[in-house]
């Protein structure tokens, strides 16, 4: 079986044995803070996703509702994004 390296679309050259990233999406949920009674939680979910147009790439975050107690949170959410949509 031959090993396959994974890059992100923006790598200049390829080697015949990688596999392109192009688009990246990524959802993460959270029980809802403020939906009622114990054990009638509703959740939450938000996704990133980024997509290269051909000329840039572009980021795109999309929620019907999301709440965080601290910015930090949200930063939390892109940081890890990032890492898994390998930019940089």
């Amino acid at each position: 079986m031959t090993e396959l390296n994974i890059v992100p679309f923006e790598k200049k050259e390829y080697k015949d044995n990688e596999i392109i990233v192009d688009d990246v999406s990524v959802s993460y949920s959270q029980i809802s803070d403020s939906s009622g009674k114990d054990g009638e939680e509703t959740m939450q979910e938000i996704t990133i996703s980024t997509r290269n147009n051909g000329n840039a790439r572009f980021l795109n975050i999309k929620t019907d509702s999301w709440s965080i107690e601290d910015i930090d949170e949200l930063q939390t959410l892109i940081n890890d994004f990032k890492q898994k949509a390998q930019l940089s």
